[in-house]
């Protein structure tokens, strides 16, 4: 099952996809607010049935998860990246804003004091049920599912300025999820997932879990030592070798990104350099 989250009469739905056609989802005859249904998405996951078709993945979506509790990320998750960056230290945790998040066929929003856009594809874990010191058995079942997620990051802030992680990477946008969540039939999936990342229809990223540090169940046990993990909550889980920074390729206005996690459609998003605010 697919799930995403499509604008009906301004109000964000939750959805289906089959096919690249995107359906209504319904619960008991009724649409469903996507925020309501990652309270618990357990639960109700089961009961959903496809309504009528809206719209094809050609068209924007919303953030499939619209409202996480939190979103965290890992960086540095796979050594070769780490090396890239001029590190071998052991990967590190940092959070990001929910209100960073965009969708599928929205743009990146590069604000004009950001001159370092930096693109991160990776694959990013949704939280099912709620967890607290789980052992890896627990790690795995907590797991709803996955999708493509983008950490897009202004490296100057990162780096430069030396600023908290959160900041470089928390700005309007900088977060692109999508196009839906694929959930879960077996962890196994997860075990055989790779990303790849695209600018121009090249391809500049490539990674599988096999090269991951922390696998995905290891990052569910590590966090929920130190934070209880509720549902909806979503972690990237690191980007492979191949960002822009240690080439001094920054995303530049009319990008096209495409990020793509293996057996699911690409989350594909545009940079754009919004006018910044006129001068009195």
């Amino acid at each position: 099952m697919r799930l995403a989250s499509v604008l009906v009469g301004g109000a964000p739905r939750l959805a289906l996809v089959e096919g690249g056609q995107v359906y209504l989802a319904l619960l008991n005859g009724s649409q469903v607010d996507p925020a309501e249904f990652f309270r618990d998405p357990v639960k109700l996951v089961g009961k959903l049935e496809r309504g009528e078709p809206v719209q094809g993945l050609d068209r924007p979506l919303e953030p499939p998860v619209p409202q996480p509790s939190k979103i965290i990320g890992i960086g540095k998750n796979y050594a070769a990246h780490a090396r890239e960056m001029g590190s071998v230290e052991r990967p590190v945790f940092f959070m990001k804003a929910p209100s960073a998040l965009t969708g599928h066929l929205h743009s990146i929003e590069v604000p004009e004091f950001i001159q370092k856009p930096d693109y991160e594809g990776e694959v990013v874990i949704v939280i099912g049920r709620a967890v607290k010191h789980a052992g890896r058995r627990e790690a795995q079942e907590a797991i709803l599912g996955y999708m493509a997620g983008n950490d897009v990051t202004a490296r100057e802030l990162q780096y430069d300025e030396r600023l908290p992680w959160c900041l470089s990477k928390s700005l309007d946008t900088f977060s692109p999820t999508g196009p839906y969540v694929k959930v879960l039939e077996d962890y196994s999936e997860l075990q055989g997932s790779c990303v790849e990342t695209y600018i121009n229809g090249e391809r500049v990223q490539h990674g599988c879990a096999d090269e991951m540090t922390y696998d995905f169940a290891d990052i569910v046990v590590e966090l929920s030592k130190y934070m209880k993990l509720y549902p909806g909550d979503l972690i990237f889980t690191g980007t492979p070798p191949g960002v822009g920074h240690p080439r001094g390729r920054y995303l530049k206005d009319g990008d096209r990104v495409e990020i793509v996690v293996r057996g699911l459609d690409p989350l594909v998003n545009v940079v754009a350099r919004p006018p910044g605010p006129r001068s009195s």
